[in-house]
């Protein structure tokens, strides 16, 4: 098993596999999806760049991490973030 196949499996067993969502924007404007990663560390590199990109126009006002372990880069009016997200398998049955 790889090592990619393991982080996969061990995200699985808390109701779902979980993927990771790079974004960016302005705030009071939205955003858009940059990449979605099986892994947080695979989406390292990408959040880096984009983050930088701030750095290169702006004074990084705030960094956040989350206890979910996202990630929040604020500068200026821009922001990159690296967000936590389960994948819908199947249908939810109401009890």
């Amino acid at each position: 098993m790889t090592d990619v196949q393991r982080r996969h499996t061990a995200q699985t067993t808390t109701g779902g596999p979980v993927v990771w969502i790079l974004s960016k924007g302005e705030m009071y404007e939205g955003g858009t999806i940059v990449g979605v990663f099986l892994d947080r560390d695979l989406a390292r590199g990408a959040f880096t760049t984009e983050a930088q990109t701030i750095q290169n126009t702006f004074s990084i006002d705030n960094i956040e991490q989350c206890d979910d372990g996202a990630i929040r880069v604020e500068g200026g009016c821009d922001w990159v973030d690296l967000v936590p997200h389960t994948v819908v398998t199947a249908h939810a049955i109401d009890a």
